[in-house]
Order: C-alpha cells, then structure tokens, then sequence
C-alpha cells in the first residue's frame, strides 16, 4: 500500500475510533444521579421496614435506596404500599442482578435469589423507561455522600 494511501487510512481509522466507538459501547456505571432526581436512603432498620409504606404517590424520577448491613439474601414487601413500584436487588459492585415488578398491598415476600446488600425501588416501568436493564452497573459512589 502507497504510503500517502496508508497514512488516510490510518488518520481516517483513529477518527473512526474516537468518534464513533464510543456510540457502540456502553457506559461502565451508571450515575444514579442523572436519572433520578431524589434519591431516598433507607439505612436503618426503621427506615428499610417503612420504606414506601403509606405513602399517596412517588414523584417521578424519585426512589428508595436501600443499604443493608452486611450482604444477605433480601426480601421485600408491598404491605400497606399502594404504589406500582419495581425494585432492583444489587451487588456490593453495584450490578443490577435482578428487577421485580412489585404489587401494590401485597404480603408475599420478594426475595432476591444471591446475597445482597443493596435495593433500588422506582415507580413502575422506571427501569424500562430508561433503558436500565439487569446486569447494568451502577455507581455506589452516591452513598458516601450521604
């Protein structure tokens, strides 16, 4: 190949690369912060056990982080919450390891199937509307500010 040849090519494939590889692949966290614009946490044991319970609506764009204190199989439940809610169970890493459609007043107990430590509960379809999906990683570092 001429050089004069190799030299566009090479100049037209590091464009390429700069400008259009990132299109293809997917952010490594997602920033919870540029999608909700309030972000409850639920620490204690007093604020996990109420959660969203007796409560008219849920703003959209809002929703209840929950920390455990150590990792353990987590299970919720919609007593006393009239809401349509989905809630995501996650890793220490921040992975979304499996999202359930919650049902309003329910006393069945959602569990999540492996140990965890965290919970995100949205409205409904919030995780669809948003393209945020199981196995999507979100960053944790919002907790520290707390």
């Amino acid at each position: 190949m001429p050089a004069p040849l190799r030299n566009f090519v090479l100049k037209f494939l590091s464009l390429f690369f700069l400008f259009y590889l990132p299109a293809f692949i997917k952010a490594d966290e997602i920033l919870l912060e540029n999608y909700l614009t309030d972000i409850e946490i639920a620490n204690t044991f007093e604020e996990r056990k109420n959660g969203l319970m007796n409560r008219a609506e849920l703003m959209p764009n809002t929703g209840m982080f929950f920390i455990w204190d150590k990792k353990k199989i987590q299970c919720m439940w919609m007593k006393n919450t009239s809401l349509e809610l989905n809630i995501a169970f996650i890793s220490n890493q921040g992975e979304i390891l499996e999202i359930f459609d919650m049902i309003p007043f329910s006393v069945e107990s959602i569990c999540s199937s492996r140990k965890v430590k965290y919970a995100l509960e949205v409205n409904k379809n919030w995780f669809k509307e948003n393209s945020i999906n199981v196995g999507d990683k979100i960053n944790l570092s919002f907790i520290n500010d707390q």
